[in-house]
Protein backbone atom coordinates (compact mmCIF):
# COMPACT_ATOMS: atom_id res chain seq x y z
CA UNK A 1 0.00 0.00 0.00
CA UNK A 2 1.51 3.43 -1.11
CA UNK A 3 0.25 6.90 -0.20
CA UNK A 4 1.51 10.03 -0.33
CA UNK A 5 0.81 12.36 2.07
CA UNK A 6 0.25 16.35 0.80
CA UNK A 7 0.01 19.84 1.98
CA UNK A 8 1.50 19.28 5.24
CA UNK A 9 3.61 21.48 7.76
CA UNK A 10 5.84 18.72 8.09
CA UNK A 11 8.63 19.47 10.76
CA UNK A 12 11.03 16.07 9.81
CA UNK A 13 13.33 17.00 13.18
CA UNK A 14 15.82 16.48 11.23
CA UNK A 15 17.07 19.81 11.64
CA UNK A 16 15.55 23.60 12.76
CA UNK A 17 15.11 24.38 9.05
CA UNK A 18 14.26 20.97 7.46
CA UNK A 19 11.05 21.02 6.53
CA UNK A 20 8.43 19.57 3.78
CA UNK A 21 4.81 19.29 2.82
CA UNK A 22 4.63 16.21 1.44
CA UNK A 23 6.00 12.46 2.01
CA UNK A 24 5.20 9.15 0.53
CA UNK A 25 4.53 5.81 3.26
CA UNK A 26 5.50 2.32 1.10
CA UNK A 27 4.54 -0.26 3.87
CA UNK A 28 5.61 0.62 7.04
CA UNK A 29 8.25 3.18 5.66
CA UNK A 30 8.48 6.79 4.74
CA UNK A 31 10.07 6.57 1.20
CA UNK A 32 10.37 10.11 0.05
CA UNK A 33 10.01 13.57 2.01
CA UNK A 34 9.94 16.86 0.36
CA UNK A 35 7.83 18.66 -2.06
CA UNK A 36 4.31 17.46 -3.80
CA UNK A 37 6.09 17.71 -6.83
CA UNK A 38 9.31 15.98 -5.78
CA UNK A 39 6.49 13.23 -4.30
CA UNK A 40 4.66 13.12 -7.59
CA UNK A 41 7.99 12.67 -9.55
CA UNK A 42 9.04 9.98 -7.13
CA UNK A 43 5.74 8.17 -7.91
CA UNK A 44 5.98 8.61 -11.39
CA UNK A 45 9.03 7.04 -11.45
CA UNK A 46 8.37 3.97 -9.87
CA UNK A 47 5.09 3.91 -12.34
CA UNK A 48 2.95 2.56 -8.77
CA UNK A 49 -0.45 2.92 -7.83
CA UNK A 50 -0.78 4.74 -4.76
CA UNK A 51 -3.58 6.81 -2.75
CA UNK A 52 -3.59 10.22 -1.89
CA UNK A 53 -4.30 12.04 1.72
CA UNK A 54 -4.96 15.61 2.12
CA UNK A 55 -2.75 17.09 5.18
CA UNK A 56 -4.60 20.36 5.01
CA UNK A 57 -1.77 22.71 6.30
CA UNK A 58 -1.90 20.59 9.65
CA UNK A 59 1.41 20.47 11.58
CA UNK A 60 2.88 17.05 11.24
CA UNK A 61 5.46 15.47 13.53
CA UNK A 62 7.06 11.86 14.32
CA UNK A 63 5.55 10.25 17.06
CA UNK A 64 5.71 11.18 20.10
CA UNK A 65 8.57 9.03 22.00
CA UNK A 66 8.30 8.69 26.16
CA UNK A 67 11.68 7.41 27.08
CA UNK A 68 10.81 6.62 30.77
CA UNK A 69 6.94 5.42 32.50
CA UNK A 70 5.21 2.57 33.55
CA UNK A 71 2.85 1.34 31.09
CA UNK A 72 1.71 -1.55 32.61
CA UNK A 73 1.38 0.16 36.38
CA UNK A 74 -0.84 2.71 34.14
CA UNK A 75 -2.62 -0.36 33.18
CA UNK A 76 -3.51 -1.43 35.89
CA UNK A 77 -4.05 1.81 37.69
CA UNK A 78 -6.81 2.24 35.59
CA UNK A 79 -8.70 0.06 37.74
CA UNK A 80 -7.51 1.69 41.38
CA UNK A 81 -8.76 4.00 43.15
CA UNK A 82 -7.58 7.44 42.33
CA UNK A 83 -6.43 9.81 45.51
CA UNK A 84 -5.24 12.22 43.41
CA UNK A 85 -6.02 15.59 44.13
CA UNK A 86 -7.04 14.73 47.92
CA UNK A 87 -6.63 17.38 50.70
CA UNK A 88 -6.81 16.17 53.99
CA UNK A 89 -6.89 12.36 54.99
CA UNK A 90 -10.56 12.15 55.19
CA UNK A 91 -10.95 12.83 51.41
CA UNK A 92 -8.85 9.60 51.50
CA UNK A 93 -11.00 7.31 53.88
CA UNK A 94 -14.44 8.57 51.60
CA UNK A 95 -12.87 7.50 48.37
CA UNK A 96 -11.56 4.07 49.53
CA UNK A 97 -14.94 3.94 51.78
CA UNK A 98 -16.55 4.85 48.12
CA UNK A 99 -14.68 2.09 46.29
CA UNK A 100 -15.63 -0.88 49.09
CA UNK A 101 -18.98 -0.41 49.08
CA UNK A 102 -19.15 -0.81 45.16
CA UNK A 103 -17.10 -4.53 45.71
CA UNK A 104 -18.48 -7.58 45.15
CA UNK A 105 -18.50 -10.69 47.52
CA UNK A 106 -16.46 -12.59 45.12
CA UNK A 107 -13.75 -9.74 44.66
CA UNK A 108 -11.01 -10.69 46.41
CA UNK A 109 -8.01 -8.42 45.02
CA UNK A 110 -5.97 -5.79 47.32
CA UNK A 111 -7.62 -2.30 47.67
CA UNK A 112 -5.46 -0.33 46.26
CA UNK A 113 -5.06 3.52 46.04
CA UNK A 114 -3.29 5.85 44.47
CA UNK A 115 -1.76 9.36 44.14
CA UNK A 116 -2.27 11.40 47.48
CA UNK A 117 0.83 13.90 48.26
CA UNK A 118 0.85 14.85 51.92
CA UNK A 119 2.38 18.23 50.93
CA UNK A 120 -1.34 18.92 50.16
CA UNK A 121 -2.69 17.57 53.26
CA UNK A 122 -3.92 19.93 55.68
CA UNK A 123 -2.27 17.53 58.21
CA UNK A 124 0.80 17.59 56.48
CA UNK A 125 1.73 13.65 57.51
CA UNK A 126 1.99 10.39 55.89
CA UNK A 127 -1.18 8.30 56.48
CA UNK A 128 -0.64 5.06 58.91
CA UNK A 129 -2.31 1.70 59.10
CA UNK A 130 -4.58 3.91 61.91
CA UNK A 131 -6.40 6.14 58.80
CA UNK A 132 -7.04 2.85 56.75
CA UNK A 133 -8.12 -0.03 59.35
CA UNK A 134 -11.49 1.00 60.42
CA UNK A 135 -12.35 1.95 56.67
CA UNK A 136 -10.81 -1.13 54.57
CA UNK A 137 -11.05 -4.12 57.67
CA UNK A 138 -10.11 -7.31 56.22
CA UNK A 139 -9.38 -6.13 53.16
CA UNK A 140 -6.09 -6.15 51.97
CA UNK A 141 -5.22 -2.12 51.70
CA UNK A 142 -2.25 -0.30 49.95
CA UNK A 143 -2.72 2.99 48.81
CA UNK A 144 0.66 5.07 47.18
CA UNK A 145 2.18 8.10 47.33
CA UNK A 146 1.87 10.43 43.92
CA UNK A 147 5.79 9.31 43.62
CA UNK A 148 5.46 5.62 44.50
CA UNK A 149 8.32 5.34 46.17
CA UNK A 150 6.14 5.53 49.33
CA UNK A 151 2.88 2.88 50.10
CA UNK A 152 1.13 2.49 53.32
CA UNK A 153 -0.39 -0.99 54.31
CA UNK A 154 -3.74 -1.49 56.38
CA UNK A 155 -3.33 -3.85 59.05
CA UNK A 156 -4.72 -6.59 57.29
CA UNK A 157 -2.20 -6.19 54.66
CA UNK A 158 0.56 -6.22 57.30
CA UNK A 159 -0.66 -9.23 58.03
CA UNK A 160 -0.46 -10.97 54.99
CA UNK A 161 3.08 -9.71 54.32
CA UNK A 162 4.22 -10.67 57.78
CA UNK A 163 4.74 -7.57 58.77
CA UNK A 164 4.73 -6.62 62.70
CA UNK A 165 7.19 -5.61 65.53
CA UNK A 166 9.44 -9.20 65.28
CA UNK A 167 10.48 -8.91 61.44
CA UNK A 168 10.44 -4.90 60.88
CA UNK A 169 14.01 -4.71 61.73
CA UNK A 170 15.04 -6.87 59.11
CA UNK A 171 13.66 -4.43 56.53
CA UNK A 172 15.65 -1.71 58.10
CA UNK A 173 14.64 2.29 56.32
CA UNK A 174 12.21 0.87 54.39
CA UNK A 175 9.73 0.12 57.45
CA UNK A 176 8.82 3.17 59.05
CA UNK A 177 8.36 2.78 62.70
CA UNK A 178 6.71 4.36 65.76
CA UNK A 179 8.28 4.96 68.99
CA UNK A 180 7.36 1.71 70.28
CA UNK A 181 9.11 0.12 67.64
CA UNK A 182 5.38 -0.97 66.43
CA UNK A 183 5.46 -0.58 62.11
CA UNK A 184 3.20 2.41 61.64
CA UNK A 185 1.84 0.84 57.68
CA UNK A 186 4.04 3.13 56.03
CA UNK A 187 6.92 1.82 53.96
CA UNK A 188 9.11 2.53 51.12
CA UNK A 189 11.49 1.50 48.50
CA UNK A 190 12.84 -1.70 48.18
CA UNK A 191 9.76 -3.08 50.25
CA UNK A 192 6.70 -0.92 48.19
CA UNK A 193 8.45 -3.08 45.18
CA UNK A 194 7.63 -6.28 46.79
CA UNK A 195 4.53 -5.42 47.66
CA UNK A 196 3.18 -3.68 44.87
CA UNK A 197 3.90 -6.49 42.50
CA UNK A 198 1.71 -8.66 44.08
CA UNK A 199 -1.40 -6.56 44.96
CA UNK A 200 -3.44 -8.11 41.80
CA UNK A 201 -2.73 -11.16 39.74
CA UNK A 202 -2.27 -11.02 36.17
CA UNK A 203 -2.46 -13.51 33.63
CA UNK A 204 -1.71 -13.87 29.91
CA UNK A 205 -5.12 -12.83 28.89
CA UNK A 206 -6.07 -10.27 31.63
CA UNK A 207 -2.27 -8.35 30.97
CA UNK A 208 -3.37 -8.42 27.15
CA UNK A 209 -6.58 -6.82 27.62
CA UNK A 210 -4.43 -4.15 29.93
CA UNK A 211 -2.45 -3.43 27.20
CA UNK A 212 -4.69 -2.85 24.86
CA UNK A 213 -6.28 -0.75 27.11
CA UNK A 214 -4.08 1.51 27.87
CA UNK A 215 -2.33 1.99 24.43
CA UNK A 216 -5.15 3.89 23.17
CA UNK A 217 -4.71 6.34 26.06
CA UNK A 218 -1.38 6.52 24.75
CA UNK A 219 -2.14 7.02 21.03
CA UNK A 220 -4.68 9.65 21.47
CA UNK A 221 -1.94 11.69 23.03
CA UNK A 222 0.56 11.13 20.05
CA UNK A 223 2.70 8.26 21.42
CA UNK A 224 3.77 6.07 19.36
CA UNK A 225 6.97 4.72 21.26
CA UNK A 226 7.27 4.12 25.29
CA UNK A 227 10.03 2.95 27.05
CA UNK A 228 8.98 1.28 30.26
CA UNK A 229 9.88 -0.04 33.13
CA UNK A 230 7.49 -3.13 33.87
CA UNK A 231 8.63 -5.79 35.68
CA UNK A 232 7.84 -4.25 38.79
CA UNK A 233 4.44 -4.21 37.99
CA UNK A 234 3.95 -7.93 37.41
CA UNK A 235 3.12 -10.72 39.89
CA UNK A 236 6.58 -12.10 41.02
CA UNK A 237 8.67 -10.16 38.37
CA UNK A 238 7.42 -12.48 35.77
CA UNK A 239 8.95 -10.85 32.85
CA UNK A 240 8.48 -14.45 30.78
CA UNK A 241 4.82 -13.27 30.99
CA UNK A 242 5.39 -9.82 30.05
CA UNK A 243 7.01 -10.78 27.15
CA UNK A 244 4.91 -13.14 26.07
CA UNK A 245 1.91 -10.66 25.96
CA UNK A 246 3.36 -8.64 23.79
CA UNK A 247 4.64 -11.27 21.45
CA UNK A 248 0.80 -12.61 21.15
CA UNK A 249 -0.46 -8.72 20.63
CA UNK A 250 2.14 -8.36 17.67
CA UNK A 251 1.12 -11.55 16.24
CA UNK A 252 -2.44 -10.96 16.39
CA UNK A 253 -2.00 -7.22 15.00
CA UNK A 254 -3.11 -5.55 18.46
CA UNK A 255 -0.10 -4.29 19.34
CA UNK A 256 -0.08 -0.28 18.34
CA UNK A 257 2.01 1.11 19.95
CA UNK A 258 6.01 0.07 20.32
CA UNK A 259 7.22 -1.15 23.62
CA UNK A 260 11.03 -0.56 24.93
CA UNK A 261 11.13 -2.63 28.03
CA UNK A 262 13.26 -1.03 30.41
CA UNK A 263 13.76 -3.97 32.55
CA UNK A 264 14.12 -3.46 36.60
CA UNK A 265 15.97 -6.01 38.02
CA UNK A 266 18.13 -4.52 41.27
CA UNK A 267 20.64 -7.51 42.48
CA UNK A 268 23.65 -8.89 39.68
CA UNK A 269 22.11 -12.71 40.32
CA UNK A 270 18.89 -11.39 38.81
CA UNK A 271 20.76 -9.74 35.65
CA UNK A 272 22.91 -12.42 35.20
CA UNK A 273 19.90 -14.72 34.89
CA UNK A 274 18.59 -12.37 32.74
CA UNK A 275 21.02 -12.39 30.01
CA UNK A 276 21.29 -16.77 30.83
CA UNK A 277 17.95 -17.34 29.79
CA UNK A 278 19.09 -15.29 25.95
CA UNK A 279 17.26 -12.06 26.28
CA UNK A 280 19.94 -9.40 25.28
CA UNK A 281 19.92 -5.56 24.62
CA UNK A 282 17.40 -5.25 21.42
CA UNK A 283 15.70 -8.70 21.98
CA UNK A 284 12.85 -8.89 20.70
CA UNK A 285 11.14 -6.87 17.34
CA UNK A 286 10.08 -3.69 16.13
CA UNK A 287 7.07 -3.68 18.16
CA UNK A 288 8.74 -4.50 21.57
CA UNK A 289 12.27 -4.88 22.84
CA UNK A 290 14.61 -4.93 25.63
CA UNK A 291 15.82 -1.76 25.57
CA UNK A 292 18.08 -1.90 29.39
CA UNK A 293 18.55 -2.74 32.68
CA UNK A 294 16.75 -0.47 34.79
CA UNK A 295 18.27 0.13 38.42
CA UNK A 296 16.98 1.79 41.35
CA UNK A 297 19.80 3.92 43.19
CA UNK A 298 17.62 6.29 45.18
CA UNK A 299 13.57 7.37 46.15
CA UNK A 300 12.12 10.49 45.33
CA UNK A 301 12.62 14.30 46.32
CA UNK A 302 8.69 14.28 47.79
CA UNK A 303 9.28 11.83 50.07
CA UNK A 304 12.67 12.76 50.84
CA UNK A 305 14.14 9.38 49.91
CA UNK A 306 16.10 11.19 47.17
CA UNK A 307 19.65 10.49 47.91
CA UNK A 308 21.84 14.02 48.65
CA UNK A 309 25.34 14.86 49.77
CA UNK A 310 24.02 16.71 51.96
CA UNK A 311 21.52 16.80 55.35
CA UNK A 312 18.09 18.04 53.66
CA UNK A 313 17.39 21.61 54.02
CA UNK A 314 14.07 21.23 55.91
CA UNK A 315 14.97 18.02 57.69
CA UNK A 316 18.54 18.06 59.21
CA UNK A 317 17.76 14.02 59.90
CA UNK A 318 18.25 12.30 56.78
CA UNK A 319 19.94 12.41 53.73
CA UNK A 320 17.56 10.33 52.13
CA UNK A 321 18.05 6.50 51.18
CA UNK A 322 20.56 4.79 48.97
CA UNK A 323 19.41 1.76 47.73
CA UNK A 324 23.25 0.22 46.42
CA UNK A 325 26.64 0.81 48.15
CA UNK A 326 28.93 2.02 45.26
CA UNK A 327 30.95 -1.37 45.25
CA UNK A 328 27.53 -3.16 44.58
CA UNK A 329 26.28 -0.14 41.88
CA UNK A 330 29.59 -0.83 40.06
CA UNK A 331 29.37 -4.19 40.31
CA UNK A 332 25.75 -4.00 38.72
CA UNK A 333 26.40 -1.72 36.08
CA UNK A 334 30.08 -3.37 35.27
CA UNK A 335 27.84 -6.82 34.44
CA UNK A 336 25.53 -5.12 31.93
CA UNK A 337 28.26 -3.19 30.08
CA UNK A 338 30.08 -5.95 29.72
CA UNK A 339 26.90 -7.79 28.49
CA UNK A 340 26.84 -4.51 25.65
CA UNK A 341 23.12 -3.64 27.54
CA UNK A 342 22.68 -0.21 28.57
CA UNK A 343 21.72 0.35 32.07
CA UNK A 344 19.25 3.58 32.88
CA UNK A 345 20.01 4.18 37.03
CA UNK A 346 17.05 5.99 38.49
CA UNK A 347 18.57 9.28 40.45
CA UNK A 348 16.99 12.09 41.89
CA UNK A 349 19.26 13.42 44.65
CA UNK A 350 22.83 14.89 43.84
CA UNK A 351 24.43 12.00 45.62
CA UNK A 352 22.50 8.76 43.77
CA UNK A 353 23.22 10.64 40.34
CA UNK A 354 27.28 10.88 41.76
CA UNK A 355 26.90 7.35 42.70
CA UNK A 356 25.87 6.63 39.46
CA UNK A 357 28.41 8.06 37.27
CA UNK A 358 30.97 6.45 39.53
CA UNK A 359 29.44 3.34 38.25
CA UNK A 360 29.36 4.11 34.60
CA UNK A 361 32.63 5.37 35.26
CA UNK A 362 33.73 2.31 36.46
CA UNK A 363 32.80 0.26 34.05
CA UNK A 364 33.82 2.38 30.96
CA UNK A 365 37.29 1.97 32.28
CA UNK A 366 37.01 -1.84 33.47
CA UNK A 367 35.92 -2.63 30.32
CA UNK A 368 36.41 0.03 27.51
CA UNK A 369 35.92 -2.16 24.71
CA UNK A 370 32.21 -2.18 24.72
CA UNK A 371 30.47 0.76 24.37
CA UNK A 372 26.62 0.66 25.55
CA UNK A 373 24.73 3.92 26.08
CA UNK A 374 24.14 4.31 29.49
CA UNK A 375 21.81 6.63 31.06
CA UNK A 376 20.32 8.28 34.32
CA UNK A 377 16.43 8.14 35.08
CA UNK A 378 15.09 12.12 36.35
CA UNK A 379 18.60 13.66 36.64
CA UNK A 380 16.76 16.36 39.16
CA UNK A 381 19.45 17.78 41.69
CA UNK A 382 22.57 18.42 40.07
CA UNK A 383 25.33 20.93 39.62
CA UNK A 384 27.33 22.08 36.62
CA UNK A 385 30.42 19.09 37.95
CA UNK A 386 27.60 16.66 38.01
CA UNK A 387 26.51 18.31 34.38
CA UNK A 388 29.97 17.98 33.44
CA UNK A 389 30.65 14.22 33.95
CA UNK A 390 27.81 13.68 31.83
CA UNK A 391 28.88 14.89 28.80
CA UNK A 392 32.47 13.36 29.72
CA UNK A 393 30.73 9.90 30.01
CA UNK A 394 28.46 10.40 27.27
CA UNK A 395 25.57 9.68 29.39
CA UNK A 396 21.87 10.35 28.24
CA UNK A 397 19.72 12.07 31.04
CA UNK A 398 16.59 10.85 30.62
CA UNK A 399 14.08 13.82 32.03
CA UNK A 400 10.80 14.62 32.70
CA UNK A 401 9.79 18.59 32.63
CA UNK A 402 6.24 18.24 33.68
CA UNK A 403 8.20 17.56 37.15
CA UNK A 404 8.67 21.55 37.64
CA UNK A 405 4.84 21.99 37.85
CA UNK A 406 5.31 20.37 41.73
CA UNK A 407 8.80 19.98 42.32
CA UNK A 408 9.44 23.99 42.11
CA UNK A 409 7.14 24.77 45.54
CA UNK A 410 9.14 22.36 47.11
CA UNK A 411 13.20 21.90 46.17
CA UNK A 412 13.91 25.16 47.64
CA UNK A 413 12.98 24.29 51.18
CA UNK A 414 14.19 20.46 50.70
CA UNK A 415 17.78 21.15 49.40
CA UNK A 416 18.43 24.65 49.91
CA UNK A 417 18.63 27.92 47.40
CA UNK A 418 22.20 27.00 46.01
CA UNK A 419 22.20 23.83 44.50
CA UNK A 420 17.79 24.80 43.68
CA UNK A 421 19.40 27.62 41.21
CA UNK A 422 21.28 24.14 39.50
CA UNK A 423 18.40 22.08 39.21
CA UNK A 424 16.11 20.84 36.55
CA UNK A 425 18.96 22.74 34.25
CA UNK A 426 17.59 21.23 31.05
CA UNK A 427 18.97 24.13 28.66
CA UNK A 428 22.04 23.51 30.48
CA UNK A 429 22.33 19.65 29.91
CA UNK A 430 21.60 20.50 25.99
CA UNK A 431 23.86 23.50 25.54
CA UNK A 432 26.61 20.86 26.48
CA UNK A 433 25.94 18.27 24.36
CA UNK A 434 24.05 16.14 26.64
CA UNK A 435 21.02 14.00 25.25
CA UNK A 436 17.62 14.97 26.78
CA UNK A 437 15.04 12.50 25.91
CA UNK A 438 11.54 13.61 27.44
CA UNK A 439 9.71 11.19 29.65
CA UNK A 440 6.88 12.01 32.33
CA UNK A 441 7.25 8.98 34.99
CA UNK A 442 3.69 7.81 34.29
CA UNK A 443 1.82 7.55 36.53
CA UNK A 444 3.75 9.58 38.53
CA UNK A 445 2.45 11.88 36.25
CA UNK A 446 -0.63 11.81 33.67
CA UNK A 447 1.64 10.65 30.05
CA UNK A 448 -0.25 13.80 28.45
CA UNK A 449 2.12 15.17 26.00
CA UNK A 450 1.47 18.71 25.64
CA UNK A 451 1.73 20.07 29.36
CA UNK A 452 5.40 18.54 29.35
CA UNK A 453 6.05 20.28 26.05
CA UNK A 454 4.52 23.54 28.12
CA UNK A 455 6.90 22.53 31.05
CA UNK A 456 9.86 22.13 29.06
CA UNK A 457 9.14 25.44 26.83
CA UNK A 458 7.78 28.34 29.40
CA UNK A 459 9.14 26.50 32.98
CA UNK A 460 5.70 27.73 34.48
CA UNK A 461 3.43 25.53 36.63
CA UNK A 462 0.19 24.36 35.29
CA UNK A 463 -1.85 23.54 38.09
CA UNK A 464 -1.93 26.39 40.66
CA UNK A 465 -4.16 29.31 40.03
CA UNK A 466 -0.95 31.73 40.54
CA UNK A 467 1.89 31.53 37.92
CA UNK A 468 5.12 31.10 38.99
CA UNK A 469 8.60 30.18 36.51
CA UNK A 470 11.36 28.35 37.81
CA UNK A 471 14.64 29.13 36.45
CA UNK A 472 13.60 31.13 33.37
CA UNK A 473 17.21 30.69 31.91
CA UNK A 474 16.60 26.81 31.60
CA UNK A 475 14.12 27.06 28.98
CA UNK A 476 13.96 25.26 25.90
CA UNK A 477 12.82 26.37 22.49
CA UNK A 478 9.83 24.51 20.83
CA UNK A 479 12.08 22.67 19.05
CA UNK A 480 14.25 21.46 21.05
CA UNK A 481 11.45 19.94 23.35
CA UNK A 482 9.71 18.03 20.41
CA UNK A 483 13.34 16.69 19.22
CA UNK A 484 13.90 15.18 22.89
CA UNK A 485 9.94 13.94 22.44
CA UNK A 486 11.40 12.38 19.07
CA UNK A 487 14.51 11.75 17.86
CA UNK A 488 16.24 12.28 21.20
CA UNK A 489 14.06 9.43 22.16
CA UNK A 490 15.30 6.91 19.61
CA UNK A 491 18.61 8.02 20.35
CA UNK A 492 17.98 6.92 24.10
CA UNK A 493 16.83 3.06 22.89
CA UNK A 494 20.01 3.06 20.01
CA UNK A 495 17.05 3.36 17.70
CA UNK A 496 17.82 6.76 15.90
CA UNK A 497 18.60 4.94 12.75
CA UNK A 498 14.49 3.73 11.86
CA UNK A 499 12.39 5.90 13.72
CA UNK A 500 12.59 9.41 15.28
CA UNK A 501 12.17 11.67 12.32
CA UNK A 502 10.65 11.92 9.29
CA UNK A 503 12.84 10.42 7.09
CA UNK A 504 13.45 8.43 4.19
CA UNK A 505 13.63 4.95 5.17
CA UNK A 506 12.51 5.46 8.79
CA UNK A 507 9.30 3.75 10.73
CA UNK A 508 6.17 5.71 9.01
CA UNK A 509 5.03 6.72 12.92
CA UNK A 510 3.79 10.26 12.75
CA UNK A 511 0.94 12.87 14.42
CA UNK A 512 -1.09 15.44 13.14
CA UNK A 513 -1.74 18.32 15.71
CA UNK A 514 -4.44 20.82 15.53
CA UNK A 515 -2.25 23.72 16.44
CA UNK A 516 1.44 24.50 14.74
CA UNK A 517 3.39 24.62 17.90
CA UNK A 518 5.94 27.12 16.41
CA UNK A 519 3.49 29.27 15.23
CA UNK A 520 1.36 30.62 18.96
CA UNK A 521 -0.06 33.56 19.98
CA UNK A 522 0.84 32.68 23.51
CA UNK A 523 2.79 30.23 25.89
CA UNK A 524 -1.28 28.78 27.22
CA UNK A 525 -2.19 27.49 23.65
CA UNK A 526 0.69 24.56 24.32
CA UNK A 527 -2.18 23.20 26.42
CA UNK A 528 -5.24 23.83 24.10
CA UNK A 529 -3.12 22.13 21.20
CA UNK A 530 -4.52 18.12 20.40
CA UNK A 531 -3.49 15.53 18.55
CA UNK A 532 -5.95 14.62 15.41
CA UNK A 533 -4.58 10.98 13.59
CA UNK A 534 -1.49 9.09 15.09
CA UNK A 535 -0.15 6.93 12.60
CA UNK A 536 1.93 3.95 13.12
CA UNK A 537 3.68 1.76 10.59
CA UNK A 538 2.01 4.20 8.21
CA UNK A 539 -1.42 2.99 9.50
CA UNK A 540 -3.73 5.02 11.51
CA UNK A 541 -4.11 3.70 15.14
CA UNK A 542 -5.94 6.87 16.44
CA UNK A 543 -8.60 9.50 15.03
CA UNK A 544 -10.16 12.21 16.86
Amino acid sequence: MVTMFKNGNICTIESLNFKADSFVVDGNRFEYVGTENGAKEYLNKRNCSYSEFDLCGHLVLPGFNDSHMHFVHFAKSLSSVSLVGTKNLQDVRSRLKKRLEERTPEDNFWLVGEGWNHDYFTEKRFPTKFDLDDITGEVPTLILRTCFHIGVLNSAAMKIINLDKSTAPQYGNFVELMPDGEPSGVIKENLLEQVKANTSVLDLISLKKIICEAQDKALAQGLTSVQTDDFGYVQDNNYDLLFRAYNKLEQETKLNIRIGEQCLLQTTDEIQNFFDKGYRFGYGSEKYRVNCIKLLSDGSLGARTAAMRTPYNDNPSTNGIELFSQDELNRAVLLTHENDCPVAIHGIGDRAIEMSLNAIEYAKIKAPEHNPRHGIVHCQITDNALLDRFKKLDVTAFIQPIFIDYDMDIVRNRVGNKIAETSYAWKTMIDKGIHTPFGTDCPVEAFNTMPNIYSAVTRKNITKNKKKTYLPNEKMSMYEAIKSYTLEGAYASGEEKIKGSISKGKLADFIILDKDLFNLNNDEEILETHIIKTYVDGKMVYSA
